[in-house]
This record gives C-alpha cells, structure tokens and sequence, in this order.
C-alpha cells in the first residue's frame, strides 16, 4: 500500500482458518492509519461475519464481496464518488452517492441486539457441548458392507502427468459449463427473461466466448495441465485409515495415517469404513490425486489485470478455475477405469458431476474430511514438489487452480457431512 496507494484493497477467503488471518490483517492496517475500503470475500465468509466482526475491527468501510462482479460494482460506483469527494473512509459514500448504497453497513446496524442474540445462542451451545459424553464413536457403520469385491491397481506408488500426457481437448469436455457460465463468468438467467431466451442467448453470445477461449488456450499454450496421481496400499481400524509403504505392501510398513471424522447419527459414515478392515488381512487400495493447470494460469491472469483487459481476465481466470475442476474429473474416471470399473461410467457429463458412477472423491477441508492439515501429508505422500504444487503455512494450496483429492470405489460412497 505505501508503495501503490491503493484506492481499494481486497483479500479472499477460501477456508474458515483465513478468516482469522482477515481480521489481523484489519488490525495492522488501523495500526498503520490505513483505512481505505477492504473488500471480503470468499467461501468461507458470510455478510454477518464481514458486517459485524471485520467492521468491528477495522476503522475504515468493509465491504462484503459476494464474487467478481460485486467487487466491480461497488469499485464503479467508488471512484466517481472519490473523483466527486462524495467518499469518506469512515462515514462511506456521501450526498447522492449515499442513496441506495447496498455495499456499506454501518456496524451499529448489524450488532446489538442481533450480536447479543448471537452470544446467547452460542453459550447455550458451549453449555451443552460441555455436557456431551466425549467418547470417540469408532464402530463401524452397519451400513458399509465390508465383504466387497476389492481392486487391484495397476501399480502401487504414484505416477506423473505432464501436459503431453493429458489431452486438453478431452479436459474441455469434462468442463462444468453451468458453473462457468453462471458461476464463474455471472452469465445468469435474468428475471423476466424465459428459459428459451436465456438459452438462446447462451448459444448465441456465450459459446462463442467460450470456442475462443478453448482455442486460444490450446494456440497459445495458456494452460499447462500437470498431476500427479496413484495408489497406496491401506487398511482401516475404527475411524482410522492406515497406509503403507508401496513398494512393498504384504509388509504393511505403516508411512501415514488420517484420522476421519463419524456421523453421529443416521448411517453413522466415516471414509474409513470404506476400507478393508485390519482383522479382514485383506490389502486395499488408497488413491489419490493432485491437478494443476500451473503457475502460467496466476501469471496470465495478472497479464490481463495489469494491462486493464477486465473481461478477458474474468474469462480467462474463469477458464482455468474450470479446467483444473475438469482435470480432477478426467483422472479421477481414469482412475475409476484403472481399478476396473469401466463397464459402470456414465455416459454424460452430468451424470459424470451428478456422481453416478461407483464410489466417490473427497478433498480435505470440507465436510467428510474437515481436517485440512492432513493434506500437508498428502502432499508429502505424492512428492508434489514435483510439479511446484505445495501448501503454505495459511493452509492455501499453490499454483492457485489447483485441487487435490482422495478416492475411494466402495458403492456406499457418496457425499457426506461428518
């Protein structure tokens, strides 16, 4: 900031544990007399906690980023009003600005009796947290049947992917066109407008966006699609799921262990159920993937951003935020086919995004495996630094479009919260 004097500044949330890293960095900008306006955004974050606890912390206007093209509504409507000195950073917009300012809350709004409601709310929960057995529920859910035919990988260990290897025409058609048309490049059905229209306008404005994307990446090599992937030999033991040296599997010579969560009631599901039990002597198999498009997709995106060309930034970044979803899609169905499940694929993609094939993929820090810092080992277990791909002391995973994951056949598998 001393160097750009920033008119706006803007941090992203993706995991609850940034959240906290938000506020601290509010603190150190009161401390020094920053105080221009700090937009909040991310998954992790809600208008309550950017409204109530960042404002509370922070002297000048926070504003809630719900996506993109929030962010660049309220950064048209800042500068005029800064050009037109109707912008204070205590007070928010000023005069005529002011009207139907839907970006600024003042924090007296937003706390008092609703704050207080809250902290109530919340004692009563420690109350009765505090009276709740603590005993770890390790049984086995009744309904994961544990005599399943087990795979055989094709090889035990991991292997790499480098862009030669992986087609991109064959990830484009693993795209999720809805989330990026409506998620990621804001094209959404607008009210009044019918379906027919809506897609008619997709076909006629929106696919030839995405035709020229597709080329362009391809001519000038915009992505560079790199994972890694592979099989690890396991076994589980309550909600525990042990793995094992894989080049030498029989000798069960433990290297890593992850600790999963249960259900506490209903099905009762853990991932480790989905394992082949210690007591059964039976081997089963662990795989595991990580994708990225690379570190060209951080350094084109800030190519565009730099030089002004906002629409083809959005488009871009939205294209390589899909692609990397599109890859963790490719390879996990070529792994469903290397352990011999072929003969059950979907046909369609969106029975593909609708989980109708056998088994499921699961990627750590959300719900049926919260436990972010167990990807630290996965990464460790992948010997991802092989592909620049690593975890920093925040918990964000680096090159940005990049996903990693663990996977299990078992039919019983789906998605859960634990």
């Amino acid at each position: 900031y001393e160097e750009t004097k920033a008119d706006c500044i803007a941090m992203s949330g993706l995991l609850v544990k940034s959240t906290a890293f938000m506020k601290d960095n509010l603190e150190v900008f009161n401390e020094r007399g920053i105080s221009v306006p700090v937009i909040l955004g991310g998954a992790a974050l809600t208008p309550k906690f950017v409204y109530q606890d960042c404002q509370g912390s922070y002297k000048g206007k926070v504003v809630y980023g719900k996506d993109a093209f929030a962010d660049l509504n309220f950064m048209d409507k800042l500068m005029p009003a800064k050009s037109a000195s109707q912008w204070d950073d205590f007070q928010g917009f000023l005069g005529e600005f002011a009207e139907g300012d839907e970006f600024t809350k003042d924090v007296a709004e937003t706390n008092g009796k609703s704050q207080q409601k809250a902290d109530n709310k919340q004692n009563g929960q420690r109350d009765q947290k505090a009276a709740e057995p603590k005993e770890v529920d390790t049984r086995r859910s009744e309904a994961v049947d544990v005599d399943i035919e087990r795979p055989t990988p094709p090889f035990w260990g991991t292997k790499l992917l480098t862009p030669d290897d992986i087609p991109v025409e064959e990830l484009f058609g693993y795209l999720d066109l809805q989330a990026l048309f409506a998620g990621q490049w804001q094209f959404r059905k607008q009210k009044g407008q019918s379906r027919d229209e809506y897609n008619q306008f997709l076909e006629e404005t929106v696919h030839p966006i995405l035709e020229n994307w597709k080329q362009r990446i391809v001519e000038e090599n915009l992505l560079h699609p790199t994972l890694i992937y592979g099989y690890f030999p396991c076994q589980s033991e309550g909600n525990t799921l042990y793995l094992y040296n894989p080049e030498n599997p029989e000798a069960k010579e433990e290297i890593a262990k992850f600790e999963f969560p249960r259900q506490r009631s209903g099905r009762r599901l853990c991932i480790a159920d989905f394992f082949a039990p210690k007591e059964s002597g039976v081997i089963d198999v662990f795989p595991m993937q990580a994708v990225t498009v690379g570190e060209i997709a951080t350094e084109v995106a800030k190519k565009l951003f730099d030089s002004d060309q906002y629409t083809d930034y959005l488009y871009y970044h939205g294209m390589a935020v899909q692609m990397a979803e599109a890859m963790a899609e490719w390879i996990h169905a070529k792994i469903r086919i290397e352990l011999g499940f072929g003969d059950q694929e979907p046909t369609g993609l969106r029975d593909i995004l609708q989980q109708r094939y056998q088994g499921s993929r699961y990627s750590f820090g959300y719900p049926a495996c919260p436990n972010i810092e167990d990807q630290y080992t996965q990464l460790e277990l992948m010997q991802t630094d092989r592909i620049g791909m690593y975890m920093d002391e925040s918990e964000q995973l680096y090159p940005e479009q990049s996903t990693t994951a663990i996977i299990t056949y078992h039919p019983v598998a789906k998605y859960f919260s634990a």
